[in-house]
């Protein structure tokens, strides 16, 4: 089976035998969650493809990235990773970095890479949503069961990944260096902005452009190379063409140019397409609105607020849907980012990512002149933003 077909391969042929070996593996030895990862070819996207103890469909959702995400750092790194009690063992400010951790709300995991022909192309994550001075003897048992092997799979058990001296260090950051709100944030907001839009630009016109001359030069090597050559001169494409992605992707986060070109709406819909491949929860849009554009001002701070309430509902509320509803009347937007999650406290909220979240979206409301409330219980979160509207002269939409 070669590697460039993989998963196809894998996916007509053997999926009751995968199926049946995550099934295995959890009544065995006890896990609440077992899943198998798969990757296309070297460099492709892994996604969770057979599961066992599931809670739900999320997780089939995410998408990871090489070294993005439990699968995508092991299937990168070659080696297994291993934590006995992610509260402990993690800074809460890098939860993000790992979207099955709130998919499915694991607190304990091993995760093997799988090889065939001598290349990973899968991943084996075993896991609890509990925390016990058990389990990393469970993780053991299972290596040891494994002996090396599952189904047509080589297992790497050997040379885990140390994570315990990062995890160390960025404790003692945290300590030296508290969280803190500043209170002159809502004055630093419009020239962050700023900033983001000129190093977001710079990326695109600049790094990227000149990426993409080395690619052209590459096409005209093609034709002059022998065969070891163009092997490699096709890896050098690969490496170049997930170079051109990050930046892609980095250069949207800073400052997305559809909110420039396209407004706030076009914006918002396409970084809500990011974060359902990245944390797997479907985000749902109702409601319309009466005009395309608004004033700069406006459109900046909501798809910052929305895009940062839409975020929280993803990492932190443990639900499958985050609906986003949006109109306009009386000269006045109303936004609402709703979640049937796990509330939380919001008068003493938890300290979570960099605990800056509800302060920096109420000083962005603060700074164009909204209202913003949010509201959360056992029956899930809702944000609200309610601010004056000023359509840009020329762009009202002929609806």
């Amino acid at each position: 089976m070669g590697a460039s077909n993989f998963t196809d391969d894998t996916l007509a042929g053997g999926c009751s035998a995968y199926r049946d070996a995550v099934e295995d593996l959890k009544a065995r030895h006890g896990f609440d969650f077992v899943s198998i990862g798969l990757t296309a070819f070297i460099g492709a996207p892994l996604k969770w493809v057979y599961s066992a103890g599931a809670t739900g469909e999320r997780h089939r959702r995410i998408v990871l990235a090489p070294g993005h995400g439990i699968g995508g750092i092991t299937i990168k790194s070659g080696k297994p990773m291993m934590f006995v009690d992610i509260d402990e063992e993690i800074d809460p400010r890098e939860y993000s970095s790992y979207p099955i951790v709130f998919a499915e709300d694991l607190r304990s995991f091993c995760a093997l890479p799988l090889k065939k022909d001598g290349r990973v192309v899968a991943v084996l994550l075993c896991a609890y949503r509990s925390v016990s001075d058990r389990h990393e003897e469970s993780y053991r048992r299972l290596i040891e069961d494994l002996d090396g092997r599952l189904l047509d799979f080589d297992v790497v058990s050997d040379d885990f990944m140390d994570f315990e001296s990062i995890a160390a260090e960025k404790r003692a950051d945290s300590a030296t260096n508290p969280i803190f709100v500043r209170s002159e944030l809502s004055r630093v907001i419009a020239a962050q902005e700023d900033e983001r839009k000129r190093i977001s630009r710079e990326l695109h016109d600049g790094v990227a452009q000149e990426l993409l001359s080395i690619s052209f030069l590459f096409n005209q090597m093609a034709g002059h190379l022998d065969d070891v050559g163009t092997g490699l001169l096709g890896q050098a494409r690969n490496t170049v063409d997930r170079i051109l992605d990050e930046l892609h992707n980095i250069s949207v986060e800073l400052r997305p140019s559809a909110l420039d070109h396209l407004g706030f709406l076009p914006a918002l819909r396409s970084q809500a397409a990011v974060f359902e491949k990245t944390y797997g929860a479907e985000i749902v849009f109702e409601g319309s609105l009466s005009c395309d554009r608004f004033d700069q001002a406006l459109e900046t701070q909501a798809y910052r607020i929305c895009q940062e309430a839409i975020l929280n509902a993803c990492k932190y509320a443990d639900t499958e849907r985050v609906f986003v509803t949006l109109e306009d009347a009386d000269g006045w937007l109303h936004v609402s980012v709703v979640d049937h999650g796990r509330g939380f406290n919001t008068a003493n909220p938890e300290i979570k990512g960099s605990g800056c979240g509800l302060y920096g979206m109420q000083e962005r409301a603060n700074l164009i002149g909204a209202r913003l409330t949010t509201s959360s219980g056992p029956g899930g979160t809702t944000v609200t933003l309610v601010a004056p509207m000023h359509v840009v002269e020329g762009k009202e939409a002929s609806r």
